[in-house]
Formats: structure tokens, sequence, C-alpha cells
């Protein structure tokens, strides 16, 4: 087996994964036989104002589209081009059941391919996706994730130490720094202070590339030039530290009995160019992601003074299921993601349109969660108790998507916003900053709080 420095010397480099991260699949682009290719309906506005529209108002957008073209219509956005968009429950769920040979999830990823590398599961498809999202099944067994749980707590703890009393502040920025220390150590278990903060500040440069850095993705020429120059050499830092990190565990000799989710992606011969793929989907799936859905649920229950009160009266319980509730409620209303992508390998009907081969369809998270057809009348509103009806319909609730696709993270996520939410309210009293709800504002491909969720810490609590 290769050593560390060598797989990291073979791997593909970071300009290597931005000049091949399009995908060059060939595609039969014939129509479903004796039946004409059948759009959808869609806007005649411009491509570049869609564009505009897409990736800078999504969610105000594709609720209007529905109001005037229903449940699925297209729309023409860069970098992929024609999109087809649909809430349909019923073409969602054929979506998520059809092969994934049929239905291709990576290539609607491709776009993360210069980050997370050719190995991701998010970027894989049929037939390479299957063993390598059975390789990462065992560290998110229930099992797994309940040894972690006090490490969670403890880095929350750490956390909440720092907020300031009586001043107002944005929580996302918290959350990021909270999710991402727990990343940095129960996931990758890097539990030495100087080495978690350097790691930890390599890792969020990476993560805090704005859309001027990604026009390397349209343009990787650029890398030649500043500031694109200094982008490179971030992504190539965080890379060397990865590898180290990779390398310091293969040689632990404690390795086996230590919790986190290194210790198993490194046991027996895995390939360390692998394993930073690996490393890096998990931080591209659960930091941002967990830190926005951890925001949005504060900023939603602070402005709901009989949640709040609900959830105290159950601090005490460790699995207090009202806790469960409000954490898919908040994700129902405030979906993190807008939407998943799929690409169509054959001809396929979707909500009564023949669509051809090679076409991206867009399952809308957003609009399937807030369908009052599905709902109810008060769809709109946030109303954790929603749960507790038997006849919830769990199988519109897609923040994690679904399918042989589902993130592989989902019991992980859920099970990190349960255990903050009840370590910040019995450290800390929170009010919400301002008379109203924060809007929904995206931020490249997450719906975030537009004022970034302001709170006060009015009191401390221990």
């Amino acid at each position: 087996m290769a050593t560390t420095s060598e797989a990291r010397d073979q791997a593909p480099s970071t300009r290597d994964r931005l000049y091949g991260w399009k995908s060059a699949a060939p595609l039969d682009r014939s129509h479903i036989p004796g039946t004409p290719i059948e759009l959808p309906p869609g806007p005649r506005t411009p491509g570049l104002l869609q564009t505009v529209f897409v990736w800078g108002y999504r969610p105000q957008y594709l609720p209007k589209m529905h109001r005037k073209f229903g449940d699925t219509f297209t729309l023409n956005s860069a970098p992929v081009g024609r999109l087809v968009v649909t809430r349909d429950a019923d073409a969602i769920r054929e979506i998520f059941r059809t092969s994934p040979d049929i239905v291709h999830a990576g290539e609607g990823n491709s776009l993360l391919r210069p980050l997370v590398g050719n190995n991701s599961v998010l970027t894989l498809d049929a037939p390479e996706h299957q063993p390598a999202r059975k390789r990462l099944l065992p560290p998110f067994h229930g099992a797994r994730i309940a040894r972690v749980v006090s490490l969670m707590e403890e880095a929350t703890v750490r956390e909440v130490a720092t907020w300031p009393v009586g001043e107002d502040f944005p929580l996302l920025e918290r959350t990021q720094a909270l999710t991402l220390d727990i990343i940095v150590r129960v996931v990758m278990g890097v539990d030495e202070p100087a080495r978690a903060r350097r790691l930890g500040d390599a890792l969020r440069g990476v993560l805090g590339l704005g859309v001027t850095d990604m026009l390397l993705w349209v343009a990787p020429g650029l890398h030649r030039y500043w500031p694109w120059r200094n982008v490179i050499r971030q992504l190539e830092h965080a890379d060397e530290l990865l590898y180290e990190e990779i390398d310091r565990r293969r040689h632990d000799p404690e390795r086996a009995s230590r919790p986190d989710v290194l210790s198993m992606l490194v046991d027996g011969d895995a390939d360390p160019a692998v394993v930073r793929d690996e490393l890096v989907t998990m931080l591209a799936a659960g930091h941002e992601t967990t830190a926005v859905g951890l925001a949005w649920t504060f900023e939603l229950v602070l402005r709901h003074p009989e949640v709040l009160a609900r959830l105290q009266s159950g601090l005490d319980d460790d699995r207090d299921p009202y806790r469960t509730a409000v954490v898919k409620e908040a994700l129902r209303v405030r979906p993190v993601i807008y939407n998943v992508a799929r690409r169509l390998m054959e001809p396929r009907q979707v909500d009564g349109f023949s669509l051809p081969a090679g076409q991206f369809v867009l399952p809308s998270i957003g609009g399937i969660q807030t369908d009052p057809r599905i709902w109810g009348p008060h769809a709109a509103e946030f109303r954790p108790e929603r749960w507790e009806d038997a006849d919830v319909p769990s199988h519109a609730w897609i923040p994690f998507g679904g399918g042989t696709r589902r993130c592989l993270g989902a019991l992980f996520a859920q099970t990190e916003m349960e255990t903050v939410v009840r370590t910040v309210l019995r450290h800390v009293e929170l009010r919400a900053v301002g008379d109203r709800s924060e809007k929904q504002r995206m931020h490249h491909i997450t719906v975030v709080p537009a004022r970034g969720a302001r709170v006060e810490v009015t009191k401390r609590l221990g």
C-alpha cells in the first residue's frame, strides 16, 4: 500500500480537479419512443436574469414560478442550462426510487468536485457510488453516533462560554464555528488544541470561498493570477493538513479504541487519497448545512414562546421527542438546501412530461415541504406539534434527500442539532433581536437567515 505522501503525490491536485470537474458522460439524447419531447412550461425571461434569480433569490423565485406554472416548470440557468423543477410528490418519489443507473445524482453535484474530489459519495454515480457509500456507513451507525454525543456537548459548552451577555450578535457565525469544531474534534478526532485550531483555520478558509473565488470553476486558468492564486494555496494548504492527520491516525497504536470517524476510515488498506475525499465530503455536507439548520431552529424557537417553554421543560430528558419534533419542523419550514439535482441518463416521464436523456431535474425540497395540499392550510407555519400526529406526511419531508442517495449523515446531523439545542438552552437564556422573523437569503447553495439569526444572551444559567 502506498504511503500517505505517495498517495498525495499520485492524487489529483487542486488544479487537476478544477480542470476536470465537468462531466463528459456520453448520453443518448433520444426521446421516449413514439412520444415527442415535451418540456414543462416556464418563464421567458432571458437566461441571464433567470440565473440571477435562481442563485440569488431561490426561496422567493421558485415559489413564484410554482404559483404561475404549477408543480413542474422549466428554467434556464447557468452553469448547466435547462432545468426542470418539480414539487409533485409522485414525481419526486419516482425520481428517488428509480435505479441510480438511470438517475444520476453525482452529476447533479459535479460543481462540488473541485473541493470534495473524485472519490466523494456526493459526486460518484453508479456503479462506483454504492461501494463508496457502503464504506461510509459504519461511522454513521446509531451506536457509533451515541458514543460521541458527550463530545458534541463538550464542544457546545466551550462555544457558549464565549458568547457575550447583553450584546446582540449573529448566531449563524457562532453555529458555524461550533459545527466546524465538532467536525475537527469529533469527526476527525483532533484533540490537541493547537492542532485543532490550525486545522480549523485552514478548513474555515476553504469553506469561506466566495462567488468571486468560484470563478475558478468557470475559468480554471485564473489560478495563475491574484487573488485566485491565494485560493489555490488555501485549498492545497488544507489538503496538506488533512494528509498529516490521516498519516498520524494510520500510525496511532490506540486507533481501534478511538470513537472518531477518521479512525474508522483509515482501517484496513484505505487509500489516503480516498480518505481525504471522504473527510472533505463530510466537511462540505455536514458543516454549513448543520450550522444553518441550527441558526434557523433558534430563530424560529425564540419567536415562538410556547415552543421555547415546552423545550425547556424537557431539557432533563435525554430523548425528549418534542425536541426531535422541533428540529424536524425547523428543517421543514426553513430547508437549508432548497432543492437537489438529478440527471436523467435515459428519457423519462416526469409529472406527465416527456423529458430527454441528459435533462437535469430538480426535486424541490422547499416546494413539497410547504405544499398546503400535503401539509394542510397552515403548511408555512412553524408548528412542531404536527409531528405528534400519526398522519404526518413524512414522505414529503426530504431535507436530506431520498432513495439510495439520502444523506448518509442524516442521523448524525439530527443528533448534533438536538444535542446543541439542549445544551445551549441549559446554559443560557436567549432572545431574538428584532420584531420580525428574519427573511430567507441565498448564500451559495444554502438558504440562510438574512441577518444571520441575530440573538442576545440575556442570562447565563451555569
